[in-house]
């Protein structure tokens, strides 16, 4: 069973946008009120239902969940999934009148599902979803079993048993070249920036940044600032030919490679960076593969899928700080055991840059319940 999310403001105003999309009879398999964290007029919270269609047997419905009367509700076209509606602050009471309430309908829904759907829908709220999601709920039927708290316990382990993380590629003691590669805009350069200053300021070792950038205005003039800021050699490549001679008069330790940002159409920065390497004399390297952490589990997929050449050894995940909900870009390593080598939470150059761990990756997919 293949569940969906749907958010609104309210709960009603959500279980309007399963009705529109999946009908009266759908299914519902889980509920939950969101939050951003922040307080006062940056405050933002929202109401998530995981639905999927209806089958006609056990699990309660999207009619069934919905008050009566209802409230007249906005319009919502069937083709859309997300109800991104500024939601109406609410009191403090009636916040906890439907936070109650929404514990109430998780309690009864759980009741009409197999332990294996529950998995997979508590999974699927954390933007884990198809394939991936019922891989990682097999064998849960003991856990889910015996309640929520050990579900997400045994969840939280077995995502643990499957991340694989490959840290401190800084700090190899061998020479080495180290590319990011991506879609437009998600954060390659600012990466590349933050392993330049840390190599360069914290480690002590000796930086070379080469751009194959050359499509992008201002990606030239934005790592000339970065490389006088850094104190560091940089270099543009406008080909393989050019690229080959600057390597080989670099005696850096570490050779940071950056590339333009690759469309589905369009596969010439991957092309050109491959065409590059081959005359790279045999030099060790890194692909970096740099992914939002807000991407969406079928996203993650595909755009993973589209880099087969040269194919990333490791993936990095940024923009950590925009957004509650990072399970679908581990759609991008979990199903090739790519590891992952950094997570990325703000623009900061160096601090906003870590070493990827299990535990701080668990945590933010699947948070321990207070």
């Amino acid at each position: 069973m293949e569940y969906q999310t749907f958010r609104g403001s309210d709960v009603h105003e959500a279980l309007s946008a399963v009705r529109d999309a999946l009908g009266s009879d759908a299914l519902i398999g889980s509920t939950r009120r969101v939050t951003n964290g922040r307080a006062g007029a940056f405050g933002h919270t929202y109401v998530e239902i995981m639905a999927a269609p209806g089958r006609g047997v056990g699990g309660a419905t999207a009619a069934e969940m919905t008050d009566s009367p209802a409230r007249p509700q906005r319009a919502v076209p069937s083709r859309e999934r997300f109800v991104q509606r500024a939601p109406a602050r609410a009191t403090q009471e009636n916040l906890e009148q439907e936070i109650r309430q929404l514990k109430a309908l998780v309690d009864e829904l759980s009741h009409g599902r197999s332990p294996r759907e529950k998995a997979q829908a508590m999974l699927n709220g954390a933007g884990i979803e198809g394939t991936l999601a019922k891989d990682l709920a097999q064998g849960s039927t003991r856990a889910a079993r015996a309640g929520r708290g050990a579900l997400r316990t045994w969840l939280r382990n077995r995502l643990a048993d499957r991340i694989i993380v490959q840290p401190r590629l800084l700090e190899r003691p061998y020479r080495q070249l180290m590319a990011c590669v991506g879609p437009t805009g998600v954060g390659k350069t600012t990466t590349l920036a933050k392993l330049a200053a840390r190599a360069a300021l914290d480690l002590g070792r000796s930086v070379h940044v080469i751009s194959l950038d050359t499509f992008r205005v201002g990606a030239v003039e934005q790592w000339k600032r970065y490389a006088e800021l850094i104190g560091i050699p940089f270099d543009v490549a406008r080909d393989a030919d050019q690229f080959a001679e600057i390597v080989m008069h670099s005696n850096a330790d570490l050779i940071l490679v950056d590339t333009a940002g690759r469309t589905a159409e369009d596969d010439t920065p991957t092309r050109r960076l491959a065409e590059c390497l081959e005359r790279a004399g045999g030099m060790r390297h890194e692909i970096l593969l740099v992914l939002p952490a807000w991407l969406r589990a079928t996203d993650a997929e595909r755009v993973a899928a589209s880099y087969s050449s040269p194919k990333p050894t490791a993936l990095v995940v940024t923009k950590l700080d925009e957004t509650n909900e990072i399970g679908g870009v581990l759609h991008a390593a979990l199903p090739g055991s790519t590891p992952l080598a950094y997570l990325c939470d703000g623009p900061k150059v160096p601090e906003d840059i870590h070493d990827a761990a299990v535990a701080t990756l668990v945590d933010a997919v699947l948070p321990r319940e207070e």
